[in-house]
């Protein structure tokens, strides 16, 4: 009897198999030269054991990544394709996944009343479980915005359908403000998200509803929210971000952190859209061009200076 492993290429030389010929014939004994022409057998079929795993495994990460791709565009789909037009008012937003899904929601719902919701959110986690959690956000918001009284009852019933889920300990930072473009009011309802900023023509720089903030959706299904009413004035600007902004890491391990973004803000004079791309930029600069560790979703709008 002859056995000969099965072993890889590589320097670890992990076993694959192993080959056993046997004879009963004692006049066909096996020699050392059978021996060293069953081992050279061994080591070409190894290569072709490897090839064939190769091939396999390529056709698997094909697959993945052609699913991968459509859950990408599916997610896509379900972002905003366009932004809210009212007069006196512009709207941007910005948008990236650290990975090729994730967690991270924004939306604009228009009212029969003519008043605009604007959503941001942010899912516990990334990748494909932060995903479908961000697609049940965007439809249950949606469905809650547009059917309940007030933005305090609608977030509670979100939270509510959002805790009865059986989604383990997943929770969801959540943002809702409702713009009225007429008032030039805006409503601001907090779960446990970034408070978002606001920008004085003069220049100066504060926070909004922070006092009303209170636990991320998904905690508690008994919570309550309240609201904060603000009045915005000509040339005021408001930015809401998820903590894909103020976490972004430099190469030397130093966060970009709230007191950047808020200079970022302040120094920049000109429409929203270009506030967005200059922020972006900025967070793109400060982090070296190392891939984000966190989705980032950034949006805001703007009231005319006139």
């Amino acid at each position: 009897m002859m056995c000969v492993p099965l072993l890889t290429q590589d320097e670890r030389q992990q076993g694959l198999g192993v080959i056993q010929i046997v004879t009963r014939d004692a006049t066909q004994a096996f020699t050392e030269d059978d021996l060293d022409l069953l081992v050279t057998l061994a080591a070409q079929a190894s290569i072709k054991i490897e090839i064939a795993e190769l091939h396999e495994e390529a056709l698997q990460n094909r697959e993945h990544e052609r699913d991968l791709e459509f859950a990408t565009q599916v997610q896509l789909g379900f972002l905003p394709k366009s932004r809210p037009k009212l007069e006196g008012y512009a709207f941007a937003d910005y948008y990236e996944a650290a990975l090729r899904v994730g967690g991270d929601y924004f939306d604009y719902i228009t009212l029969p009343n003519g008043r605009v919701v604007i959503a941001i959110g942010d899912v516990a986690g990334k990748g494909m479980p932060a995903a479908l959690l961000m697609a049940r956000l965007y439809s249950s918001t949606r469905f809650q915005i547009l059917t309940k009284p007030s933005l305090e009852l609608a977030v509670e019933g979100l939270n509510e359908e959002i805790a009865g889920s059986g989604l383990g300990h997943r929770f969801i930072t959540f943002l809702v403000m409702e713009l009225d473009p007429v008032q030039h009011t805006v409503k601001i309802v907090n779960a446990g998200h970034l408070p978002p900023m606001l920008r004085s023509k003069d220049g100066s720089i504060r926070e909004l509803a922070k006092e009303v903030s209170s636990l991320p959706l998904g905690i508690l299904p008994e919570q309550k929210y309240a609201a904060s009413d603000n009045q915005l004035k000509p040339g005021d600007v408001i930015i809401a971000f998820t903590d894909g902004v103020t976490e972004a890491m430099s190469p030397q391990k130093e966060i970009f952190g709230r007191h950047r973004l808020e200079t970022a803000f302040a120094t920049h004079d000109g429409p929203v859209e270009g506030l967005i791309e200059a922020i972006v930029e900025q967070v793109e600069e400060f982090s070296g061009g190392n891939a984000s560790r966190d989705d980032t979703c950034l949006i805001g709008f703007s009231r005319s200076a006139k």
